[in-house]
């Protein structure tokens, strides 16, 4: 035992997330790591006992007598195991059990303005009428927003030009954390895993972004992220053309569609597949945004007199074919997002000459049906939403 009279003051107590916890004894190091272990009743007959292992609670002081440290987030209400670990052993200091801490269940919208640098929350009734639930301050400039499922937060890029980053926003501790830097483009995976596109001096290559989701029923475990290919872009296309829009899958081999903006209302389409990128073809628009809805997948492109076209892309090719849908009275689409959880919905958020922003949900299946949200308080600023969690 490298701790002496080794304890914690919260010893048998119930504790919530992101409360501190106090280490007690003699013989700490700066170096050592506070790690614990989760268990719970899971309520399911075949796997009854839910357990997360090798989990690291972050330290906020530490001296010779003692650590402070903070619990997590993202874990059902639990057992908590407290233990130190140094140089790859383990000792046990005490126990303590814990509140829910996990991500919300249901969906819930979010609204992101740059204008304000904030995010809004809002649950939805079954009338599409929102309740403000949420308000997190924003990085500056934070764009090209995705959540991953169960994270509680969403991912983003913030910067300009040759200065951009991956950024995640935690809703629960309103903190935000760099995950990745020289990002051109982010998009989620069919796995719903964040992904970011980094490229430096040219070469590209895959990143998954480290965003913790909720606790599982399986020991979590740390594996050596896959070594990830290596490709160049596209001829005549620049790593600031792209991250305007997340990418989206397309077909099912693994391909997924962006657009590389040129300026000047200039954009290029382009797939990204398992040997790098390809171009498919050059279009004069206000904008040209991916979408994945259903069975479908394409690009919408964006006039700046308010028409909307979603044009279905044949997965082989990457080639446009003609309009499956048109929007053209309401006024131009700003950002569209689907959800797993809603498979044949896209929620997009439109910008008008006299009422500002407008959130309409799109039921793809339904005769294309356009479903206007009411949100209470809107402003003008919502440059993004989507529906997450």
């Amino acid at each position: 035992m490298f701790i002496q009279d080794a304890g914690i003051e919260e010893e048998g107590r119930t504790c919530a997330p992101g409360d501190a916890i106090h280490l007690k004894g003699s013989g700490y190091r700066q170096t050592d790591n506070v790690v614990l272990t989760f268990t719970w009743e899971t309520g399911d007959n075949l796997i009854p006992v839910g357990k997360a292992s090798g989990i690291y609670a972050k330290t906020q002081t530490a001296t010779s007598d003692g650590i402070t440290a903070v619990l997590p987030y993202r874990y059902p209400a639990s057992d908590v195991e407290v233990s130190i670990m140094r140089e790859g052993r383990l000792q046990k200091i005490g126990s303590l059990k814990i509140t829910d801490g996990q991500s919300p269940k249901e969906l819930r919208l979010y609204g992101i303005s740059n204008a304000d640098k904030r995010i809004d929350g809002f649950t939805l009734d079954i009338n599409n009428v929102g309740r403000k639930s949420l308000d997190i301050t924003l990085p500056e400039n934070i764009h090209s927003v995705i959540n991953v499922p169960r994270s509680f937060g969403l991912c983003g890029i913030t910067g300009k030009g040759d200065n951009r980053a991956a950024v995640y926003v935690d809703f629960f501790t309103g903190e935000t954390e760099t995950l990745a830097a020289d990002v051109i483009a982010l998009f989620m995976t069919t796995t719903n895993s964040a992904t970011a596109i980094v490229c430096r001096d040219g070469i590209c290559t895959l990143r998954t972004l480290p965003v913790e989701i909720g606790a599982d029923y399986l020991t979590k475990s740390d594996r050596p992220a896959p070594v990830q290919p290596t490709f160049s872009l596209p001829e005549g296309l620049k790593p600031e053309f792209f991250g305007d829009y997340p990418g989206m899958p397309v077909g099912t081999s693994g391909s997924y569609l962006m657009s590389a903006n040129r300026g000047n209302g200039n954009w290029t389409t382009v797939v990204l597949d398992k040997d790098g990128f390809h171009k498919a073809e050059d279009i004069e628009a206000a904008a040209v945004i991916p979408f994945n809805v259903g069975e479908d997948a394409g690009y919408i492109v964006t006039y700046d007199t308010g028409v909307n076209l979603f044009r279905p892309v044949n997965p082989e090719t990457g080639v446009m074919g003609h309009s499956a849908y048109t929007c053209n009275n309401i006024g131009r689409i700003l950002s569209v997002t689907s959800n797993p959880g809603r498979p044949d919905h896209l929620l997009l958020c439109f910008s008008e000459s006299f009422n500002g922003t407008r959130i309409y949900d799109l039921d793809w299946r339904n005769l294309k049906s356009l479903s206007p949200i009411v949100l209470p308080n809107l402003t003008d600023g919502y440059a993004e939403a989507l529906m997450a969690n």
